[in-house]
């Protein structure tokens, strides 16, 4: 009889979830569809979500910040090998596999015994 009685307790709170808990549901779930590029399904969810939640994450992701970026690290003359790992990432961002393979090939050129490097070289490369 005890056993019941926890197990609908557990029941009920695993169910019920909070406010706050409903609301990082939804902010993961915008998080999610930035990432991949789907900028008009995140927008329908923003309604629900706190502007400033999701400020930081827009300046840094949008694909016009992304290309804002990109552009001023293909001005830069002799670039580091974070700099072309930072090329990598908006590469990545703006769904250019081949520029993203490449950007880290030349960080892994420039410093081929940075472990950081390496691992995402060879994860990229196999």
């Amino acid at each position: 009889m005890i056993l019941i009685g926890l197990t609908l307790i557990n029941l009920y709170f695993s169910v019920n979830l909070s406010v706050g808990d409903k609301y990082v549901a939804r902010l993961n779930k915008w998080y999610d569809l930035a990432l991949n590029n789907k900028w008009t399904e995140a927008e329908k969810i923003e309604k629900d979500l706190d502007q400033a939640d999701l400020k930081w994450f827009k300046e840094k992701y949008k694909a016009e910040n992304l290309k804002k970026r990109l552009n001023e690290l293909t001005i830069k003359t002799n670039k580091t090998a974070d700099d072309w790992m930072t090329v990598a990432q908006i590469q990545s961002g703006l769904g250019n596999k081949d520029a993203e393979k490449q950007a880290i090939k030349t960080a892994y050129e420039l410093d081929p015994i940075r472990s950081d490097i390496e691992k995402v070289y060879f994860s990229s490369f196999l």
